[in-house]
């Protein structure tokens, strides 16, 4: 049924000459998760509202990081009350279940909101809630019986808080699982990167002297891919000792043995080989401390971290219930190559497992580490047929090659034993090094300006204190803290 709705709508859309293509995707009822499994920011996104306008039905098309202005949207329309279509209204209008709504409704008036047109393309309904539409926006125009209307505002930035342990020099397999998301949303979203030295601590505290070392090292690896120091702040938790108290009260919510069933902690304990200490099996609590203390939303993370972010909900639930609401539940995501595999064909890339390509690698480094590189055991010869699965070589080139045409004919070549692993490597070098280049550039340029980098993480600081300052008086007031020698009779 779906696919026949989906073709029935294509064919209306094709007769009205309004340009689109279709992604699928798992079933999806929010528009927030479609748009992060497609790896879109918010505002790439559209929501047709069936609406019911006193006494008769319109649609309204809003970018989803709008939100309509009732007052405004009433006078366009014409109207005294603007009402949301309840599910049964929507289904008997459109013909559709509840959540999947088109573009275009024949026979009902459409108001399309005019920041719609400030982007080029955008993804919206297509009649299945397992499969998204991209139009052109200009086209929207071309729906019958529709109107360009001013009654929508940007919503408030959501917050994202996000960041990395200075354990040493950041790598390629951080980028497709974090920094990329960093760069995409940091426009969109209040955005706050934490450099993480008292988490490093726990590790190993003796290395203290490595640890500051590399706070400077992964610093500078998120400016030099992308982040944007006028819009996002970068912060060094060790100046923010409102987190620590933060993490103390949250210490006492979560028990030794919850604390020890979180997978990401023992899964590091066995690599790592650690004899944990008790700010080890902890560290999932004080970065919970980090989260809330800025009421972060989203939390773009590793897959090995997802555990922790749960961990964080749950203290964030537990609080909310306890004390009254104060925090958000914050959401995980995951990028677009969960846990790339290392070059020398282990499961995962690791700063300290020596299997990684550095983000600040040079060319020659490159290319020694990309020669030397896993690939197929059982393949002796260039004419054998190999393995793409798994092989560290074509993992690197689907990530960062952006020439899929050239890809898809290297692994079609390299099955039936037709390329050679030099070739394979020599064009994974030409990509990965197009790649690196401009991060290497960017990276060279605060290398030459400490100054201007030592001005950017302590404005970052300031900044970064003063919320997590508001947000723990927030939680001692909500504790009975606040005036607590006052209330002693």
């Amino acid at each position: 049924m779906n696919q026949e709705i989906i073709e029935k709508y294509n064919q209306a859309l094709t007769s009205l000459g309004i340009e689109f293509t279709q992604h699928p995707h798992p079933e999806f009822k929010e528009v927030v998760d479609c748009m992060r499994y497609l790896g879109l920011p918010i505002s790439e996104g559209f929501s047709t509202l069936i609406m019911k306008a006193d006494d008769r039905y319109v649609a309204i098309i809003r970018r989803d990081d709008c939100q309509l202005n009732l007052n405004r949207a009433c006078k366009a329309i014409g109207c005294v009350k603007l009402t949301l279509a309840s599910p049964a209204e929507f289904e008997e209008l459109t013909h559709l279940p509840s959540g999947a709504a088109q573009a275009y409704n024949p026979g009902i008036p459409t108001y399309l909101d005019q920041k719609l047109f400030d982007k080029e393309y955008l993804m919206g309904g297509s009649g299945s809630l397992s499969v998204t539409t991209r139009y052109k926006s200009a086209d929207l125009k071309k729906i019958p019986d529709s109107y360009v209307v001013d009654i929508a505002d940007i919503k408030a930035k959501q917050v994202i808080l996000t960041g990395d342990t200075p354990s040493g020099k950041l790598h390629i397999g951080h980028y497709v699982g974090t920094l990329e998301n960093r760069v995409k949303l940091q426009h969109e979203y209040e955005t706050y990167i934490l450099l993480a030295n008292v988490h490093a601590y726990a590790n190993d505290y003796r290395q203290f002297e490595k640890i500051n070392r590399d706070v400077y090292d992964v610093y500078l690896d998120n400016l030099s891919v992308g982040i944007d120091p006028e819009v996002s702040t970068i912060y060094l938790e060790s100046e923010i000792p409102e987190t620590m108290e933060l993490y103390s009260y949250f210490m006492t919510m979560v028990t030794h043995a919850r604390a020890m069933r979180n997978p990401s902690v023992k899964e590091e304990i066995i690599y790592k080989k650690l004899d944990a200490t008790m700010a080890f099996i902890a560290y999932p609590i004080l970065q919970a401390a980090d989260i809330l203390g800025f009421k972060a939303n989203l939390v773009p993370v590793g897959e090995d971290q997802s555990p922790v972010v749960e961990q964080t909900r749950e203290i964030a639930r537990d609080f909310n219930k306890a004390f009254g609401d104060i925090f958000p539940i914050p959401e995980a995501m995951i990028g677009r190559v969960a846990r790339l595999i290392g070059t020398d064909g282990q499961k995962k890339m690791s700063k300290s497992g020596g299997n990684s390509i550095l983000l600040s690698d040079d060319e020659a480094t490159l290319k020694k580490k990309i020669n030397s590189c896993y690939t197929d055991p059982n393949r002796i010869h260039a004419t054998d047929p190999g393995e793409v699965e798994g092989n560290p070589v074509f993992e690197y080139h689907r990530a960062f090659n952006p020439d899929k045409a050239e890809v898809a004919d290297l692994e079609a070549r390299y099955k039936v034993g037709q390329v050679g692993d030099r070739e394979v490597k020599d064009k994974l070098f030409v990509a990965l090094n197009n790649f690196l280049m401009p991060i290497r550039e960017k990276r060279k340029f605060y290398e030459d300006r400490p100054e201007v980098a030592k001005e950017i993480l302590s404005a970052g600081n300031q900044r970064a204190r003063k919320i997590v300052t508001a947000t723990l008086g927030e939680v001692k007031e909500k504790m009975g803290f606040l005036g607590l020698l006052k209330k002693i009779k």
